[in-house]
């Protein structure tokens, strides 16, 4: 009875992250790349010692307090839908993508109350990341694959929760040195590349690769090596994609 109480726990935690390894990995990814300017003003906002890292992981720990934020944290779209809509999608504005952009316009607020800006920064830093998260884009039949349970190597958890926690666990090394690792060989073209679009956009690639892989897992309950290490090099660019995007974001508003 614990065990299942502990699994059904950790499905539900799941549904809100890349987990913190994830976040913090992205934002690392983000310091690195903040402009002078904009390192400053996160001081400002920021309280005390906290970092970047620290304050996007906020919404999945002391975030959880505010239920009404639960829903921020992904959309869910039809299976026959082309992408994104927000009339047929998020029509109370009540989902991640409506909420990165009113978060950022907040952000870059200088004459909001402080409080304000924290709260958005600590949102913006944690959305950026949950977006690129293929399964934050998944279907609402499934909760983004939380009710699809699988195993891997003799562990069972949830198809959420194996992209959010496992695949970046399988990733050698603490979460400054895969930070760096995954950044290193990036091309001054790819850095461009990726430093473009919006919420709206993100989403949608989210959503081509949800449907292309994450829910190709077959007829069995076990994922195969084949299925993981395809999915390996996915979460490695959204990872690295969401950190370089991040820095963009705040770079512009915090300019």
């Amino acid at each position: 009875m614990s065990t299942f109480f502990v699994f059904n726990l950790l499905a539900l935690t799941s549904a809100l992250s890349w987990y913190d390894k994830g976040h913090r990995i992205v934002s690392l990814i983000a310091q690195a790349n903040l402009t002078a300017d904009a390192r400053k003003e996160i001081e400002k906002i920021l309280p005390g010692s906290m970092t970047l890292a620290d304050a996007a992981i906020w919404p999945d720990h002391e975030g959880r307090s505010i239920r009404d934020f639960d829903c921020l944290h992904y959309v869910w779209i039809p299976e026959a839908a082309s992408g994104y809509d927000q009339g047929r999608d998020c029509p109370e504005r009540n989902c991640m993508v409506e909420a990165l952009k009113w978060f950022s316009a907040v952000i870059a607020e200088k004459n909001a109350p402080i409080m304000m800006r924290r709260l958005a920064l600590h949102y913006v830093a944690h959305l950026v990341g949950d977006m690129h998260q293929p399964l934050h884009a998944g279907r609402a039949v499934d909760q983004g694959g939380i009710d699809i349970l699988v195993s891997y190597k003799g562990q069972s958890t949830n198809l959420h929760f194996f992209w959010d926690t496992n695949l970046v666990e399988l990733e050698t090394g603490n979460e400054e040195e895969i930070a760096k690792r995954l950044t290193a060989n990036l091309t001054e073209e790819e850095r461009l590349k990726w430093q473009a679009g919006d919420p709206k956009q993100w989403t949608n690639e989210s959503l081509m690769l949800v449907r292309s892989h994450a829910y190709d897992i077959g007829p069995s309950v076990e994922l195969s090596d084949d299925y993981v290490e395809k999915a390996r090099p996915i979460v490695r660019r959204r990872l690295a994609q969401a950190g370089i995007r991040l820095a963009w974001l705040l770079n512009i508003a915090l300019k």
